[in-house]
């Protein structure tokens, strides 16, 4: 990256390089001389080049304040903004694997092998934060108590909205921070379900298929919502599921909510009716959407029980977590005709098998677990990361910490604050 300023009448040229940690087996460790800085080559002209390259390096000297970044992406850009707007270092660690990501998956398809890799460039870097992007290893018990052990680990922020793959209990009793992304999708997943619903609806997946079928019919027609007047479900009213109610009131929806973990104060201030459980909601629901995390009490949350208590004309969007709907019991519900339809952009196993029932139902709009991307969302949720490990490395909590229990075993942290507030008091 070249960088030209003016310092009075002196100009000057640098050229900064980012060094990469490659720790792939075989290859010796990196020197720990100059870690934590930016190697320049400085070329200066003016008449007291002496002077302005002092000045020069006292203003950029790097601050300790360190992340390693693992995963896929090539361009660290959006990641390592936060890092170079308070004079810190992002640093990309490489495992082993390939750099375009094709074997740095999802921590469900690794196994422990990379940990001591991981705690070898924490110990070498002395990076406080990891931020984990497609990463490939289980964030499970193994890895928290090696981690737990380098004296200047703190955190990690991990990519994306779902922590169902994080051991949170480990993570909390060894004292490691855990944020993610929440939030920098919100607009898009609403959107998604917003879109579901309309397409379940108005039957689009059945009339677009007679059409290009050469059937011009309104035979299958009735019985089609109105959608303005009708009752909208939603499950859990975190971010995503507020944006999806505020979306559907624009609609002339009546909106009713399930949430235990929210005020009835709150309730009021959204303009939400209060369901007083998962089963209220359903019975009185026109359409179920889901917006709830997936943990050992929301695994299954619309089962067998639920579908029988919705009403026939009822359809259910979800684009939470697969294993949130018993999908047999689904698969079930659809066939009695005990429930009209629904909207899916997740399953209980992803890849879904292509003869899962679900996909040769014309009453069933189906999506591939997109429903969080546009690439002003990606970019979002990447310089999100790299906010976020910054605070975890400047001794702040996250502004999105998934693993609050962890408060009871760390002292020292500051509250999290706005990153436009925070950077300044960094600087």
């Amino acid at each position: 990256m070249a960088i030209r300023l003016a310092v009075g009448p002196q100009t000057l040229n640098l050229v900064t390089q980012v060094r990469i940690l490659d720790r792939q087996p075989g290859n010796p460790a990196p020197s720990s001389s100059g870690l934590g800085r930016h190697p320049l080559k400085v070329e200066i002209t003016g008449s007291n080049p002496v002077g302005a390259t002092k000045k020069l390096i006292g203003e950029m000297e790097m601050k300790n304040i360190k992340g390693i970044y693992i995963g896929y992406a090539e361009n660290l850009e959006p990641q390592s903004r936060a890092f170079e707007e308070v004079g810190g270092e992002l640093i990309k660690g490489n495992l082993g694997g390939s750099s375009t990501g094709n074997s740095l998956l999802s921590p469900k398809n690794g196994d422990n092998s990379k940990i001591d890799q991981v705690v070898s460039l924490l110990e070498e870097t002395k990076a406080q934060s990891l931020v984990l992007q497609g990463h490939g290893f289980p964030l499970n018990k193994d890895f928290f108590e090696a981690v737990s052990k380098v004296e200047t680990f703190k955190g990690l922020a991990c990519f994306g909205h779902g922590f169902d793959g994080i051991d949170i209990d480990s993570a909390s009793s060894n004292g490691i921070l855990v944020s993610n992304a929440a939030s920098f999708g919100t607009e898009e997943v609403s959107n998604h379900a917003l879109m579901l619903l309309l397409v379940c609806a108005k039957k689009f997946v059945l009339h677009d298929k007679l059409v290009r079928q050469g059937v011009w019919t309104r035979e299958y027609l009735s019985p089609m919502g109105h959608i303005s007047g009708q009752t909208l479900g939603i499950v859990g009213i975190g971010n995503i599921g507020r944006a999806m109610g505020r979306k559907a009131k624009a609609l002339g929806m009546k909106i009713i909510a399930f949430d235990p973990m929210v005020s009835s104060w709150d309730f009021k201030e959204y303009g939400f009716e209060i369901a007083s459980s998962i089963n209220d909601l359903c019975k009185k629901s026109d359409y179920v959407t889901l917006h709830c995390f997936l943990n050992s009490a929301t695994e299954k949350l619309m089962s067998a029980e639920q579908f029988r208590l919705m009403k026939e004309t009822a359809y259910l969007i979800n684009c939470s977590r697969g294993p949130v709907v018993d999908e047999t019991a689904l698969i079930a519900a659809l066939k009695n005709n005990e429930i009209a339809g629904a909207g899916l952009d997740v399953f209980e196993q992803e890849p879904t098998n292509p003869e899962n029932p679900l996909l040769k139902m014309d009453n069933v709009a189906v999506t591939n677990h997109y429903a969080s991307y546009s690439e002003v969302a990606w970019e979002r949720a990447e310089t999100q990361l790299g906010e976020e490990a910054v605070r975890i490395s400047t001794d702040s909590f996250p502004m999105s910490l998934v693993n609050p229990e962890v408060k009871k075993n760390i002292t020292g942290k500051k509250s999290a604050q706005l990153w436009e507030i925070y950077k300044e008091t960094l600087k």
